[in-house]
């Protein structure tokens, strides 16, 4: 009898340890489809027209919404790498960058977005451990890129900034500026490091 409740248990959790990830990974990616078809609705509606619209919605097929944003953003890019294309976004920014509060947060982003996109450095791809709140407590961060020489020269040593992701929400966190001295780079990759952080520790790398 011990045995074969062993047995049933040790096959409920071997089918929780596959069916909990395939069905969470099918939850949000369920989720950010279908809000992004919900989005992509009004757009396709001005383009073709809603009675076209009425039409295809008999045939209404889940992720053509995504796939409609896909090929929408390739022909932003299209039109973007093209002379008329430039100017028309050169004004359109221009624009943005005079509108109060709207200019803040597209400057903000565009910034964080040309950074990334054309440093030669290697950006959020290195794991490492600093001392935080307090020693002797540490805390695991994605090293982000040298610290800036506005904030670096308070420092007076080489520093550079670190992300500390939040858990189990690893899009949220703050950034932190560490002499690079009290670094403890890890031989763990980014993406380790993100599993750690959102299943609570539970999920190292071996």
């Amino acid at each position: 009898m011990q045995k074969l409740k062993g047995a049933i248990k040790k096959n409920i959790i071997a089918g929780l340890l596959v069916t909990v990830p395939v069905a969470l990974t099918y939850i949000i990616l369920e989720f950010v489809i279908t809000r992004i078809d919900e989005m992509m609705v009004p757009v396709v509606s001005k383009i073709i027209g809603e009675k076209a619209m009425e039409n295809f919605n008999g045939y209404f097929v889940p992720g053509m919404g995504f796939l409609n944003l896909i090929f929408f953003i390739f022909l932003i890019g299209l039109l973007a790498t093209n002379f008329f294309g430039k100017k028309l976004f050169s004004f359109g920014e221009l624009v943005l960058r005079k509108i109060p509060i709207v200019r803040v947060i597209y400057i903000t982003i565009k910034k964080v977005v040309d950074t990334v996109s054309q440093s030669n450095e290697s950006t959020f791809e290195k794991m490492a451990l600093i001392t935080y709140p307090r020693a002797p407590l540490k805390t695991l961060g994605i090293i982000v890129c040298d610290t800036p020489d506005a904030v670096s020269r308070n420092i007076e040593e080489p520093s550079v900034n670190v992300f500390v992701p939040t858990s189990p929400n690893p899009t949220t966190g703050f950034v932190i500026a560490v002499p690079i001295k009290d670094v403890d780079f890890l031989k763990m990759t980014v993406e380790e490091g993100l599993k750690m952080i959102i299943s609570f520790g539970v999920v190292a790398p071996k």
